[in-house]
Order: structure tokens, then sequence, then C-alpha cells
């Protein structure tokens, strides 16, 4: 059920329960440090298979852009399993293009094997999958049609080894389907073209300046991809911008939200690894300066605007946490109109007392389900009462606007509350 409610795969999940007898995984500081896992094993990679097949140039470049590029390393220490996609599609990526130019048996098994572990781990991966499945598969009609039996066995395997969760994919959509949907707004669109490096959807001179400039970097990328026919690094470019294209339109047919930053991490890494090979290739001297002089200015405007985020960031939990230990009291009534209000809140407002609206999550015992909000009010006449409310969610409306209420908290993408004259009701 928590995972259904979270709409995502479960193995990062199942992942994480591999510990649990341990108790490892009450620690947010372990949680934590099991994302950082992929970066590490990129690395090796990227000092092993990377080095031996494209130069220590291609592998220095790229490793250092997954670490400065804006907000790839925060991700890194973010408890979700963003950077466990990005390890799992770089690893499929890679074997993709084992397959193309050996088709041994063994490219095969571990381009199956990586894509699965994608699709397991956030439904986003396996759009980028499928475009590589569909790379493939245009390869073989135009070049070696002997292997689309090959091609049929690994698409059946994955079809097999993935039905089970079918089900539960279906009634996640059908959970999410009718919310309200985020708009996609122009601004959000020519973001998308330079999130590979400059994560800010601020307009001002010093962001107008580097996003001129991450899109100059893109139009060389593209000039000597064209120029070098690189076949490999042009379908990197591909993967990516065609992810996040496919990616804005399912999210608007199927669940509430649009475009995350996050959901692009893994399709970025297949992006700077084709910057770092090309640009490893590169023979003339000037060209290749102008080129890690572009790179260099790009992390180093990544590493500048990931410290602004994360002080911003700070700042935000400063003041949420003061305003939650000032609300968390025996004299405080809670009551969540969103699943994941309660989710991300409730251990910090362990003291108060705890309502839900809802009934489709898993629950402690620390909240009362009841969906009757007068009956709620009633009961708890004379106590300060604050409901949380999601600001996409069309029922929050009824709420705000049949009852008496000051918004006293407002965390941007959930609000709390106060209900006033509570003894009226």
């Amino acid at each position: 059920m928590v995972i259904v409610n979270d709409v995502h795969p479960p193995l990062h999940y199942l992942l994480l329960y591999l510990f649990n007898p341990l108790g490892l995984t009450k620690s947010l500081y372990f949680v934590k440090v099991f994302s950082v896992i992929p970066y590490i094993l990129i690395m090796i990679v990227s000092a092993t298979k990377i080095r031996e097949d494209y130069g220590w140039l291609t592998a220095g470049l790229f490793i250092f852009s997954l670490g400065v590029m804006t907000d790839f390393f925060v991700e890194f220490l973010t408890a979700r399993m963003y950077s466990w996609g990005l390890f799992f599609v770089l690893m499929a990526f890679l074997y993709y293009w084992e397959v193309v130019n050996n088709w041994d048996r063994k490219s095969w098994i571990l381009l199956t094997l990586f894509t699965l572990l994608s699709a397991s781990t956030q439904y986003f991966f396996a759009i980028t999958c499928a475009l590589i499945y569909l790379l493939l598969l245009v390869e073989i009609l135009r070049n070696n049609r002997d292997k689309i039996k090959q091609f049929a066995k690994s698409v059946i395997a994955l079809a097999v080894l993935y039905a089970p969760w079918g089900y539960v994919m279906i009634r996640q959509i059908g959970l999410h389907s009718d919310e309200p949907k985020d708009i996609v707004h122009i601004h959000d669109i020519l973001n998308y073209f330079i999130f590979f490096a400059i994560k800010n959807e601020g307009f001002n001179l010093e962001m107008i300046v580097l996003k001129v400039i991450a899109v100059v970097f893109l139009i060389l990328l593209i000039v000597l991809i064209y120029k070098s026919k690189d076949r490999f690094s042009a379908a990197g470019v591909f993967l990516m911008y065609a992810t996040i294209g496919l990616g804005v339109i399912g999210l608007a047919l199927s669940f509430s939200n649009s475009m995350r930053v996050r959901y692009m991490i893994p399709i970025m890494g297949i992006f700077w690894l084709s910057a770092s090979m090309v640009i490893g290739k590169i023979k003339d001297d000037r060209i290749l300066a102008v080129m890690i002089a572009l790179v260099l200015v790009l992390g180093c405007a990544g590493v500048a605007i990931t410290e602004i985020d994360l002080n911003h960031r700070f700042e935000f939990n400063d003041k949420k946490a003061d305003f939650l230990n000032s609300i968390n009291n025996n004299d405080t009534v809670v009551v969540f109109n969103t699943d994941y209000g309660y989710r991300i809140l409730h251990n910090d407002l362990n003291k108060t007392k705890m309502y839900t609206l809802k009934d489709t999550y898993f629950y402690d015992s620390d909240v009362e389900i009841c969906k009757d909000f007068d009956q709620i009010l009633h009961n708890n006449t004379g106590q300060k009462i604050y409901l949380v409310n999601w600001k996409l969610k069309e029922s929050n409306k009824k709420y705000e606007q049949n009852y008496n209420m000051t918004k006293v908290y407002d965390a941007d993408y959930y609000h709390f509350n106060l209900v006033r004259n509570v003894s009226a009701y």
C-alpha cells in the first residue's frame, strides 16, 4: 500500500527492506548513505570500463560532470531512488552499445538485466529504456535482421519479469489520474533544454548568461557529433530529449504532477557520458580547449547554484522546524487533507492529536481516520485545530471556502490553516 501511494516501482524499497532486520533503515543517515552508493559504483565503472573503452579524458570529464553540475550531488544525498536509477540507466545505455558492436550473449543479458532494474526503480526510467530498445530495433532492421530473434527474447523476458508489477502500476495510475495537472509553461520547456547543466528557473541577468552558455555548449556538441558521425553519442543526446518529451506527455495523461528535475537525473547522466565521449575524441587543441572551458564554466556555475539552493533548503527547513515545534503540543489538533502531508509531517507532530480525512494510505496508530470534518471540530472544541492542505487538490477548496480559516504557515506545496471559531461548529 505504501508503494502504491508513492507512485513508484518497488525496487528501491525492497533494497532498503533487506537492511530492515538490522534496524538500519530507521536511521536517516544510513538511508542517505545508501543513495550515495550508486555514485561510488559509477566512479568504479568510469575508472574501469569507460576509461578502458574511451580513455582517461572521457572518464574524468564524465565523473567530474556528475559531481558538479546543478543538483546532481544533491540527488545523491537524497533518500530516494533517483541515484540508483542513474546507475541502472547508465549501465543499460553502455550495454546497448555493447550489443550493437558485439551481439554477444553476455551483452544481451546485461542489457536486459539493467533495463529491468531501471524500470523497477522509477517509471520515468522505463521511458529511456524503451527508447533504447527502439534504437536497437532500428539498428537490427537496418543492418542486422538476423538478430531479431535475440531482440525478441530480451523483450519477452522483460515482459514476463515485469508483468507481476503491471497490475499495481495500473492501479497507481488510476489513483492519481483524476488529480489536477500542473500546467507546463513556455519557460519550463526552455529550461528542459539546458537542465543538463543549469537547474534554475530564474531569468535574471546572471542566469540568462549561464543559460546562453549552456545553449552554446549544446549547439557546439551537436555540431561535433554530426561531424564525427558518432552514433553512440548521438543516441545519448536523442535519448535525453526524447525522454523529456515523452515524459511530459506521459505525466500529463497519467499522474497529477508535471516534470521534476529529479526525474531527469538519470538521463542527464547519459547526456554527460555522450558529451564526454565526443570531447575526448577532439583532435583540434583549440576546439578541445573551448569545450573544456565551457564544461568548467558550467561546472563552477553548477556548484554555485547548488550552494545557493542548499542554503535556501537549510533556511526553509529551519523555518519549518520552528513552526512545527511551536504547534507540537497537547493543545493542538492537526487534520491532514492529504496522505502525503501525513507521511512527511506526522513524525514531527508526535505530541499533537492527529486526524486524517483520507484512508488510502498505510497509517500508523498515531492518527485517527475520520472523513467528517465537522465531527472532528465538534469533538475538539476549544482546541487549536490546523488543517494541512495540499495546494493542487481541488478538494481543498470546500474546506477553505466553507470554514473560517487563516493561513498561518506556507511551505509552497502544502500549507497550514488555523480553523477559527471552533466552538461554532
